[in-house]
């Protein structure tokens, strides 16, 4: 199975504790010996407040894509509404 891991700070800042988003999509072995878990989540984080969307198990592929899709519209709406009402 293939891993996706990134993070990314939102700001120029070089403080640590800046604006970041993280996401991630593969197995995670949480206990030495457990067995390992498919995890696939969205994290969004500002100073000390938080966001995480994540796949449950009861969703599908599809359903998980759809959710980060709608979840990408709605951000690119709000990024245009910023842009053309700037002040």
């Amino acid at each position: 199975m293939t891993t996706y891991c990134k993070k990314e700070f939102l700001t120029d800042s070089p403080e640590p504790s800046t604006s970041s988003v993280v996401s991630y999509s593969g197995l995670v072995q949480w206990g030495k010996n457990e067995k390992p878990e498919f995890l696939s989540f969205l994290e969004i984080s500002s100073c000390h407040e938080r966001a995480r969307l994540h796949r449950t198990y009861e969703m599908t592929a599809q359903e998980w894509i759809d959710q980060v899709r709608r979840l990408r519209e709605h951000v690119d709406c709000y990024l245009k509404f910023l842009e053309e009402h700037k002040g």
